[in-house]
This record gives C-alpha cells, structure tokens and sequence, in this order.
C-alpha cells in the first residue's frame, strides 16, 4: 500500500527537482547568451566608434591639408557650402591660430572667439608629434553646446606649431547613428576614454543629459573583453544589466553595452511561474505522469521559442553592419594538433565578401576552400589566434586571394573550441588616406615632390648611400630675375614660368634622381649613386643650359636664369640638415658671383656668411638693447661763420667694440632690411634731442637726418617723421632729410611723392654725396631740392688742379641758378676755406670745422660766434 504514496512521493520529489534544475540551467543559458549578445553588442558598438572616430579624423586630416596646401587661406564656411563636410548640425569644424583664435569656421563667427585655455588646443602646443586628440564632454565656445571637441595641430613652412583645426561633434551624433534593434527600450549604451569619464551614453534610444549619466560608476575593466552581470546598484534607473565591454583599436577609449536583465528575464519568470503552477497542480492532483509529461511538453516548446528568439537577435546583429562574420570550429588529429578548421556559421556579408553563398559555407572546411599555398597561410593564421586568444589587424590582400578587397581588417577571437572571425574591407579608407599622403608630398603647382616629401626621403637616402659607400649630391636651384617676371607680367605668368622650369629640370635627370620644389622660386636635385663630384658638375651645366633657353609664356617670352650651389655626401655633411644648409650656402655664393653660375660648397665662404650673419644678429640684439647713440658734425655759414645747422650721424655703441662708425653696419643693415628699424630710432632720438635742446633754451639751428633709398621705397617716410615731431613737439624746420642721389633714379612715382610730402610737411631736402653718383639736372629741377652736399672727393681737389675749381664753380653755378644752397663736405684746410669763399660756397663742413662729437657738446659749438676764425 505505501509503495504507490512512496512512488508518488519519490516521482514528486524527482520531478521537482528536476524541475528546478531545469529552470536553473534555463536562466543560466540565457544569463549566458545574453552576456555574449552584449559581448557581441560592445564589439559592434567599438567598431561603429571607431569608424565615426575615423571619419572625424578624416575630416580634421582633411581640413589640416587644405590649410596648409592653401598656405591659410582656405575658408570652411565655403567649404561647407560646397558640400565637403556633413550637413549635419551636430558637427561643427573650426580653425584657430596659434593664439588660440578663431579664423574660420564651418558655422557663423559673428564674435571673438579664444580657445588658448582649453586642453584641446594646449595639448598640441609643445607636442612635436601630430595627434589626434579627443576632449571630454564641454560647452563649445562658438556653438554653445555640449560637444566632444576632436583636435589636430596645424604646422607652418617651417614645421612649427601654426595653430590647431577643432571638429566638435554633439555627443548625440556619436550615440544616435548607431542603430541596433536588439538593444530594447532599456538597453545601454556608451563610450568611456582611458581616463574613466564617460563621453556619451544613451538607454534605449534616449541621450540622457550629461548632468544625469545613466553610469553611476565603472566597473574595473581590466579585460579588454571581460564581462560582468551588474548589480542594480550600478544604474541610475536601478535597472540590472548584462554589461560588456570593448577597447576600440586605434583611440584610447572602451565600449559599453547592456542588455536590460528584466527584459531578457521575462519568458524565463513566465516559465517559471507557469512550471511550478503545473508541478503544485500535478502534486496535489497525483497526477505526477501526465502532468510531468505535459510541463515538460510545454517547456521544451517554451524552450524552442526562446532559443529561436534569441537566434534571430543574434542574426539581425549580424546582418545588419558592414563587416563579414564567420564562426569556425577547430578539427584537431588524434594527438590534439589543430589540422583543419569547418565553418559553423557566417553572414550574408561575409559570403559575398569571399564571392560566395551562405549556404554553400556551412560545414565547409577551410582546406576545401582554400588552394594548398593559401591554406597554410590562414591555418597559421588562425592557429596563431586559438593560442593567443585574439588576433587583429589590417593588411593588403595579396592577388589570388578569395577576399574581393584590396585591404581588409580582421579579427580573430577564440571561444572555447571556435574562432569568431570578423572581416571588414577597408580598401576606400586606404585609398583617401592615401591620396591625402599623395597630395601631402607634392607641389599643388608643378606636381614635383614638395619640402614634406624631402623630409621623409632624404635621411632614407642618405642611410642608403652610406651603406653603400656611395656619394650622394644636391643641387640647390634658385631662379634669377623671377621677381621681376611677377613684377611686370603677374602672379600667372610665374606660375606659369615654374611649371615649365620644373618640366625643363625633370628632363635633365637620370630615372633615380629627384627634383624637389622647396617654394617659391627655389628647387632642389637629389642626384643618387654619385661616382665622382664631375657627375654633379655635368648636371649643374645642363640645368644652366636649359635655363638659358628663353620661356614661352602665354603672354611674352622671357629670359630668366638659375644660380646652382652643390653640396656632396659625405664630404659635406652627413646628414639631411647640414647638406641642404651648405647647399643654399652654395647657391649664394654662385650668387654673390654673378649669378647664372654654379658653385660647390667651400667653407671659406660660410665662415665669410657666417660672420655677416653673426652680425646682423647682433645688430638685431642692438636695435633691441638701443645701444646706437646720435653725434652731430656742425655745417658753418660762410658768411657769419657761424653754425647754421647739424648732420646727425649714428654711431653703435658696442658692448665690446666700443664706438662702431657706419661703415662697419649700414651696408648689412641695408641688405638685411634692419636700416628701417635703425632709420626710425635715427629720427626718434635726433626728434628728442632737439626737444631737449628746446626746453634748455639752448639755441636750435636745423639738424639733418640721413634716410637711405629703403626707407623711401617702403612709402611712409612722412608718417614717421610725422609722428616724432609730434611726439615731441619740434618744429618741422627744425628737421631736414639728406637723400642720395640714388634714391632720386628713374622715374619712380611713389619716390617723388614721398619727398613732395615731406616738403609739404615743411622738412627742408639736401642731396648727399652730390657727384658720386648719376642724378641730371632734370630730377633736381623736377624735385625741387633744398640744397646740395658736394661730395668730399671734389672738396679735397681744390688747390690741387684748376680742373677741381672749374668742376666745382659748375655745381654752385646751377644749384644757386636752381634756388639752392650748396654745402662742401670734407673740408680739412684753411686753403679749401678761402677758395669755397671765393667760389660763392654758401656752407661748409668737415673736420677743419669740428669733428662729429656727442649732443652734449653741441651748444657750446652753436653759440661759438668765431667758430670759422678759431
């Protein structure tokens, strides 16, 4: 009789307990899968990142070539216009200077906008390498919204930093473009950089707001691919989720994905509850078989939906991006080698990608579907991946290859006995990155190799040479006369001229060298497997040869002609900088020679440009330091004998030379462009001097200031003389400009101008030097000098020849005739004093008056009424 209630009993006690670990095994397969659709997730959210990530630094690459190739002046607001950006609102490009401000912008700038103080630009200011940079959450100062700011410096000719091209992305833009079904209403989004803030987030498909982050806190992500089933207590809805992760490849940032556990838990409770409902019932109703039997029915229905649900999440994540998938299993012999791997599962990508059908894939061998040489290949490939774990990376197919993509990007993760496989082509991305690497080495203009490109090549060849014990040689070429060429004829004719030299000095080269356009008018050869330095020589005379060739412009011919300066490896140099320095030496000293010439490169004449460079460096120093003093040299009036006016001369007090004369510097400074900065400081301190003068009641007379050809052809003489006396408040006629006489040549019109406004202004104009150089009669008449200061050479030939005072008695004739003054220079002898007196001479000056002495001495020379006497 208890054999049935003891049967009973043990049935109901077997069939709970299997029950209940059936339920058990149940939710810990779903726990299961779900952490590996989130698995899945992460990896495909790491890889739509990274594209996006890619693509905003395509665009920053972009705008950097642009900017530099069009030297700074390329405008985003037209560029967006055009349609070379995305229209979406939420990306925003923008290019600051080096100050931090802002010069262009794909959106409306209709205020000052300064990002110094941000790290995005900071981070690029000291940083010799070329960075992509991605900034924390922040509210852009043009767009005023949140946005993650993506940043690359921008570098000069020179390669110093040159300011940074900024794109802003709204967060949003990051979180919304992804579009994956399966993650549901509560699943979870978001993207974390290496310093654990999180940049973007986004539940279900809502963007929550930066203040409220749906992440109260990260867990250690130490696994790249690590997994976790997260407390509520990591949420800010409370929610629990299967949370996954991945590290993105190529940026310092993890994605995070998670699937909302009560969702995924929902037909397991269903089951649960409707099983133990059915076991109670079967348990007080005795019926154990037939209930056991119809729950277990209805459970492995239950079940067979489930999975099937969950089949067809796992393919529609599949199917739905870019990339080729395959799940292949590893086929071991019997002594556990891995021989062989059969493909399980892929998608619908990846069979196209191999030109191939899905179906035709399942259960198919890897040595079936690869030929014997290619077989070894990807089994080592993928052997490599089951010890490793994981093996990634991009590479070019080779030819013969099943893949039907030029470059493609794989990846390989092992699970368990299997091999999950993505494969992505990224042959489009190869090509732009490298026609932006081609664009970026070549001359916009003449299509030869530019500066950048040489920088990469030349240490290479160098290093090459040297291992060979071969000579190396560069021809560094400067046009002659191509200034003139844009002068006269425009910007288009020489652009026109550089393209047909560039052809011309290709046709000169053997099929191993090089031509570089360095910029502007200047190129360089680089002549490889050099035997004797003759070599160079034969292609320095042919490059002088074709240039001595007229050129066909569209608009007139023209002659122009090249200055060549060689440098050899290694005698030289031994490396890239020092060649191409002693080049450029060269090449001025075939200048200095008389141009259309070539030249290697001696040392003498670097030691000779050196200590003409050490000067002017120092000039520079002071100018900065002013350390250049004003002595005045008095000019007498031959009828009174008295001092009628001053010749302001500069003098450089040199901290170690002590007091310097002009001609140890005015040529330099002249050629160097200093004399404008020295011509300003000249007149600010005569100008001061005068005042001082003034308001010590000393008795002023006119003091002339000497003004080099330079400081006229820069136009704004009048501007500056202006200036000081105003500054100073001294009287115009207090101030007179000495010129010499060739900065009256030719028929400039801006030179007569300049000297008509100074007139009008009311500053007296003396020429300098007069006879030394080619003025006519004309240029004085037509500019209406003052005066004239005849040079010392005919001073010193008075009592010496009648020729001297018969050429002298010419000039005070036609200047007096011309209404105006004339002033002997040089003046040393009592002689030369009584024979100027004769000659009607109107003043004198020279050391028999006084020799050029400081300020201080001056008044007492003024008011001196015997001056000539003593």
């Amino acid at each position: 009789m208890l054999v049935w209630p003891l049967l009973i009993l043990a049935l109901t006690i077997l069939g709970w307990s299997m029950l209940l670990m059936k339920l058990d095994t149940d939710k810990q397969e779903i726990q299961q899968f779900s952490l590996q659709q989130s698995a899945t997730l992460a990896q495909a959210y790491a890889d739509h990142l990274a594209r996006n990530f890619e693509a905003i630094d395509q665009i920053a690459l972009h705008v950097k070539y642009e900017w530099e190739l069009s030297k700074g002046t390329l405008k985003l607001d037209t560029a967006r216009a055009r349609g070379l950006f995305p229209s979406s609102e939420l990306v925003l490009v923008t290019i600051v200077d080096r100050k931090g401000d802002t010069v262009t912008s794909t959106a409306p700038v209709d205020k000052p906008v300064n990002i110094a103080d941000r790290e995005h630009f900071k981070v690029h200011i000291d940083n010799r390498e070329d960075i992509l940079f991605i900034s924390k959450v922040l509210i852009g100062r043009l767009s005023g919204r949140p946005v993650i700011q993506f940043s690359r410096k921008l570098t000069g000719p020179d390669g110093s930093f040159d300011g940074v091209v900024v794109v802003s992305v709204e967060p949003a833009f990051l979180a919304l473009s992804f579009d994956f079904s399966s993650l549901g209403q509560n699943g979870l989004l978001a993207a974390v950089g290496e310093d654990g803030t999180v940049r973007v987030a986004r539940v279900g498909k809502v963007v929550p707001a930066q203040q409220h982050p749906p992440l109260i806190r990260l867990p250690e992500m130490r696994s790249a691919h690590g997994s976790m089933l997260a407390a509520a207590d990591w949420f800010e809805d409370g929610r629990s989720r299967f949370l996954s992760w991945q590290g993105l490849k190529t940026y310092p940032f993890m994605a995070i994905a998670g699937i909302d556990a009560q969702d995924m838990l929902i037909p397991y409770r269903k089951e649960r509850e409707t099983s133990i409902a059915l076991g109670v019932l079967a348990t007080l109703a005795a019926l154990i078989i037939a209930i056991l039997a119809t729950v277990a029915s209805a459970r492995l229905v239950l079940a067979r939906s489930n999975a099937k649900r969950l089949r067809d999440a796992y393919r529609m994540a599949t199917e739905s991006g870019n990339d080729g998938f395959f799940i292949c299993e590893a086929l071991h012999d019997n002594e556990g080698t891995i021989v062989d791997f059969r493909v399980m599962d892929c998608n619908r990508r990846g069979a196209e990608l191999i030109r191939r059908h899905r179906d035709s894939l399942i259960g198919l061998r890897l040595s079936r579907l690869y030929a014997r040489p290619f077989f070894t290949e990807v089994l080592a490939i993928f052997r490599n991946a089951m010890e490793r774990g994981i093996s990634e990376g991009e590479y070019q197919v080779p030819e013969g290859s099943l893949l039907n993509v030029k470059w493609a990007y794989k990846k390989l993760v092992r699970s368990g006995n299997s091999l999950a496989i993505t494969l992505r082509d990224i042959s489009d991305q190869k090509l732009h990155l490298e026609e932006l690497e081609r664009r970026g080495n070549e001359d916009a203009l003449t299509s030869l190799h530019n500066r950048h490109w040489l920088h990469a090549f030349l240490p290479k060849a160098l290093e090459k040479a040297s291992e060979n014990n071969k000579m190396l040689a560069l021809l560094f070429i400067d046009i002659d006369g191509f200034k003139a060429v844009n002068d006269s004829m425009g910007h288009a004719a020489g652009d026109e001229l550089l393209r047909i030299a560039a052809s011309r000095l290709q046709s000169v080269l053997r099929p191993q060298d090089k031509v570089v356009r360095l910029g502007g008018d200047e190129f360089l050869i680089v002549l490889e497997d050099v035997e004797q330095q003759a070599d160079a020589s034969h292609i320095a005379r042919r490059v002088l040869e074709v240039f001595g060739e007229k050129f066909k412009l569209k608009m007139a011919m023209h002659t122009v002609g090249v200055s060549v300066g060689i440098s050899l490896f290694p005698r030289d140099g031994r490396d890239a900088k020092t060649l191409l320095q002693n080049a450029d030496i060269a090449m001025y000293s075939a200048k200095e020679s008389g141009k259309g010439q070539s030249r290697f490169y001696d040392p003498v004449f670097y030691d000779k440009l050196r200590l003409r460079l050490e000067t002017e460096r120092k000039l520079r120093d002071a100018l900065d330091l002013d350390q250049f003093v004003m002595f005045y040299q008095p000019r007498l009036d031959m009828r009174t004998g008295r001092v009628c006016g001053l010749e302001a001369l500069i003098r450089w007090n040199h901290p170690e030379d002590g007091l310097m004369e002009p001609m140890r510097f005015i040529t330099i400074a002249e050629e160097s462009g200093l004399i404008l900065n020295l011509g300003r400081q000249a007149m600010e301190k005569v100008c001061a001097q005068i005042a001082q003068w003034s308001c010590a009641d000393h008795r002023c007379v006119p003091v002339s200031i000497n003004v080099s050809p330079r400081q006229f052809q820069e136009g704004n003489l009048k501007n500056i003389l202006a200036a000081c006396l105003a500054r100073h408040n001294v009287a115009p006629g207090l101030v007179e400009i000495e010129v010499t006489e060739s900065s009256m040549m030719g028929e400039d019109a801006e030179i007569s101008m300049e000297m008509e406004a100074l007139q009008t202004l009311g500053v007296k104009l003396l020429v300098d030097d007069f006879g030394t150089g080619y003025s006519s009669l004309s240029q004085l008449q037509r500019l209406d000098m003052d005066g004239l200061k005849i040079d010392r050479a005919f001073t010193s030939e008075l009592g010496r020849s009648d020729e001297g005072e018969v050429f002298f008695t010419a000039i005070v004739t036609m200047a007096h005739a011309l209404g105006m003054r004339v002033v002997a220079e040089g003046v040393e002898t009592r002689q030369q004093v009584d024979i100027l007196k004769r000659l009607l001479c109107d003043e004198i000056q020279g050391f028999y008056v006084s020799r050029p002495v400081p300020a201080a001495a001056i008044p007492a020379l003024i008011e001196n009424p015997k001056l000539l006497a003593a």
